[in-house]
């Protein structure tokens, strides 16, 4: 059966999540697919290849399903957190290792440079998502700020999740995090009345 290259990366990803990059081998990806490794190879001429276009995949895949919702303006602006928050949790809680991005580039920040490019792409993006959102309801400096701070939290989240096997660390994250907007909503919407 002839796979193509974006069904070998749907297929290899859970493989890099599960077992990390450096004890991933072509092998591991060659029975994840069900082809021989030199079919892989004829797509990807080496591991680095493939976790790159991994990388770029999710990176585009992230762009277009999870960060745009923040900019849907049909939707309300409570909405598209929440509607973000619960998209980008059923990334987190797909399989083992939790957020891929920041597991993948935590292994190999020292030694693969070029895959840090696309990961910190990757952040830039859900940042400019959240400042989407968030300055709408706060300055600019506060945005950043909050935006920041998401981030950091919901990563930190997915860590606490995946070293104590409980997911009520990203629950209960996502859920002050969209309080606490809403109370900057409420907030904002107060200030501009009186103003």
């Amino acid at each position: 059966m002839a796979l193509t290259k974006t069904e070998i990366i749907k297929r290899s990803i859970p493989v890099f999540k599960e077992k990390g990059y450096n004890a991933t081998c072509m092998a591991d990806i060659a029975n994840a697919t069900g082809i021989l490794k030199g079919s892989i190879y004829h797509h990807f001429p080496s591991k680095e290849a493939l976790m790159t276009e991994i990388l770029e995949y999710l990176r585009s895949y992230f762009v277009e399903k999870v960060f745009s919702i923040a900019y849907n303006e049909k939707s309300p602006i409570e909405k598209r957190l929440e509607k973000l928050a619960r998209k980008s949790e059923e990334h987190f809680l797909d399989g083992t290792g939790g957020c891929f991005m920041s597991m993948i580039g935590t292994e190999t920040v020292l030694n693969q440079k070029s895959f840090n490019l696309i990961i910190t792409e990757f952040f830039k993006d859900w940042h400019s998502a959240f400042m989407h959102l968030y300055s709408q309801v706060t300055d600019a400096q506060k945005a950043d700020q909050y935006s920041e701070r998401a981030i950091m939290l919901i990563e930190g989240a997915v860590l606490l999740m995946r070293i104590h096997n409980n997911v009520d660390y990203l629950t209960k994250v996502q859920k002050m995090l969209l309080s606490e907007f809403k109370l900057l909503n409420i907030n904002h919407i107060k200030k501009s009345t009186i103003q």
